[in-house]
């Protein structure tokens, strides 16, 4: 399974990883004082605002190769449905993967800790890209 690549402008600096859809969808409150905030099915991830720059965002199944890329967060992300979304605060979509398991193990990889300009999404459960 190959992985998905594509330079984005996040409005309000925000980047999403949603797994639900209508009510059961949980948005985490937005402080904005930390960069990563999660419920059991959205996690929202600040990245670099829209008017500093795209921001380039990968997905797969391994860690990145570039080692200038940290660990930012390590958890599991339900899906009931097996879906997840990379959208940004406005509701576009920015890649939408397939995964094996409703509880999908995620990391999120990025330049920066706190409004990265490179993210990599590794989520090993991936079935497929769409």
């Amino acid at each position: 399974m190959s992985g998905f690549e594509a330079t984005v402008a996040f409005p309000n600096a925000l980047m999403w990883l949603m797994s639900g859809a209508g009510k059961e969808l949980v948005i985490p409150d937005i402080d904005g004082v930390a960069t990563f905030w999660t419920s059991q099915n959205a996690w929202g991830i600040a990245v670099q605002h829209d008017a500093d720059g795209p921001v380039t965002v990968t997905t797969g199944p391994n860690p990145p190769e570039d080692p200038s890329l940290v660990q930012l967060h390590e958890g599991i992300l339900h899906t009931g449905r097996r879906l997840i979304d990379v959208q940004t605060v406005y509701l576009d979509i920015i890649a939408k993967f397939r995964t094996t398991t409703e509880d999908a193990a995620i990391s999120i990889w990025g330049d920066d800790p706190g409004q990265p300009e490179h993210v990599h999404i590794q989520c090993q459960d991936i079935e497929e890209m769409l």
